[in-house]
């Protein structure tokens, strides 16, 4: 087999299955495993890293896609749940209007986050 064929076919596999693990997966793993990471090796540790730097990434390119769409301005912030934070707390009410079920759904996976 030409080694291209395979190359293009791990890639077709593989960078679907690591955006949705890091969109869907790597924030509640990592926030999960947040409160024992005392306890685990650094063998266990680097995976869960890789999943944070995913998460990480993820985050940022919701803020920059579909937060600029949902809040109606360019991003501000380098993370959603920054902007989220701002308009929550601030004083625009239509804002607050716009961040609420996204703040529920933040506080959801992770209570207390917003």
């Amino acid at each position: 087999m030409n080694i291209n064929i395979i190359l293009i076919t791990l890639g077709i596999i593989l960078v679907p299955w690591l955006a949705l693990g890091g969109i869907f997966l790597a924030y509640p793993t990592v926030m999960r495993l947040k409160a024992h990471k005392d306890e685990l090796k650094w063998v266990s540790k680097v995976p869960i890293y890789l999943w944070l730097i995913l998460g990480i990434l993820a985050d940022v390119a919701f803020n920059a896609t579909w937060g600029t769409w949902i809040f109606r301005e360019p991003p501000r912030e380098f993370l959603f749940t920054d902007r989220l934070k701002r308009h929550w707390y601030g004083s625009s009410r239509r804002q607050k209007e716009r961040a609420a079920p996204w703040v529920k759904r933040v506080n959801l996976v992770d209570p207390g986050h917003v």
